[in-house]
């Protein structure tokens, strides 16, 4: 039987748990941008040259062209940041001199963190979500909560995000070589559990970017035409890739006929008009025979705390700062856009659920 001081320290040690919760909450927002300066400096990409072996700060820092004497210090504080949260693993060693050191290596999480060219990076978010054009959008999320009238985004920078993106060069890079990362990963899961592409002759994929998704499901149905449709601007900058053809146009005027419509990452940065607008149009762009499939975050009717859900939910809120009338949405939501346009959609309505 415990004693009423094991008791009361239970009860302490609760306290003290929610506290440090509670501060790491309040201080979050340093860590993307602590690990911003580590991939601006090339830390993680000198850590992951070191094939397997672990480097002390002082050995990352002989790396970097600095004169800085306390490069050494302050590379050794924002790796241990890093540490704390995954991203890097930690050892100590202890010299002949008896003089203890940290020495780093890249855990698991870290390789997304990476410059590659296999398309697994997430660098590409993180250069969004610390643009200072993004950042300064969460100054106005009070402000537009209480008053309404122009979003966040539209607040901070005066004009919508597509219209940035087509005349800012540095933000539509941004922009397209995060939608073609996420693309990669997300799409190699889909791939190995939808069958549905199997038999298909002709694939349109709308607002597909600069082609990613194409690329993969061609890759692996060979027989399969695709047609990548979006605007002009996005188009441009879309790379050549075998079986597949890029077409630009506005998905809200017409789409291109094809025997099934493939929409991925589009419905979610729209409100239900324009959503309900767009689909009639890739319902009338269908065969007698043919299917729109759907690839959507899938938000929770009850917020949970795993990470999906909250990755899901986090970039819900982005969303709505960034975007009018933006937001993930539930099953049952999708459906009913579905049925709003036609009570036969929801027969050729495949929802993919998005997991990344």
């Amino acid at each position: 039987m415990g004693s009423m001081l094991d008791d009361q320290n239970d009860i302490t040690s609760n306290e003290e748990e929610e506290w440090y919760q509670a501060m790491q909450v309040a201080t979050s927002a340093a860590l993307p941008m602590v690990l911003k300066a580590a991939i601006d400096l090339d830390l993680l990409e000198i850590i992951a040259k070191a094939a397997g072996c672990k480097l002390s700060p002082t050995e990352i820092a002989s790396r970097l062209s600095t004169t800085n004497s306390d490069a050494p210090s302050i590379i050794d504080r924002i790796l241990c940041v890093l540490a704390s949260h995954s991203i890097l693993t930690c050892d100590l060693a202890t010299s002949k001199d008896g003089h203890v050191q940290r020495l780093f290596g890249l855990a698991p999480i870290g390789k997304y963190f990476l410059h590659n060219d296999d398309e697994m990076s997430i660098i590409p978010a993180l250069t969004i979500s610390a643009d200072k054009r993004f950042y300064e959008c969460w100054y106005h999320l009070k402000e537009t909560t209480l008053e309404g009238g122009a979003i966040p985004f539209v607040k901070a920078n005066g004009m919508h995000l597509f219209e940035l993106a087509a005349k800012n060069d540095e933000i539509r890079r941004n922009f397209n070589n995060l939608m073609g990362n996420l693309t990669a990963i997300v799409m190699k899961k889909i791939l190995g559990i939808y069958k549905g592409f199997e038999g298909i002759k002709e694939l349109v994929d709308v607002g597909g970017g600069l082609g990613t998704n194409l690329k993969l499901i061609v890759s692996q149905y060979p027989q399969l035409k695709g047609i990548n449709f979006d605007l002009p601007h996005v188009i441009k900058d879309a790379p050549h890739f075998p079986g597949v053809d890029h077409v630009e146009g506005d998905m809200f005027i017409e789409v291109p006929r094809g025997e099934v419509i493939f929409i991925k990452w589009v419905l979610h940065d729209w409100d239900d008009d324009r959503c309900l607008k767009l689909l009639k149009n890739c319902y009338n762009a269908l065969p007698e025979v043919g299917k729109v499939v759907v690839v959507e975050s899938i938000a929770p009717e009850l917020p949970m705390t795993d990470n999906v859900t909250k990755n899901t939910l986090t970039f819900d809120i982005f969303l709505l700062n960034v975007l009018d009338g933006a937001k993930e949405r539930t099953e049952e939501e999708y459906k009913a856009l579905a049925r709003k346009v036609d009570s036969q959609l929801l027969n050729l309505f495949v929802v993919l659920i998005a997991i990344g």
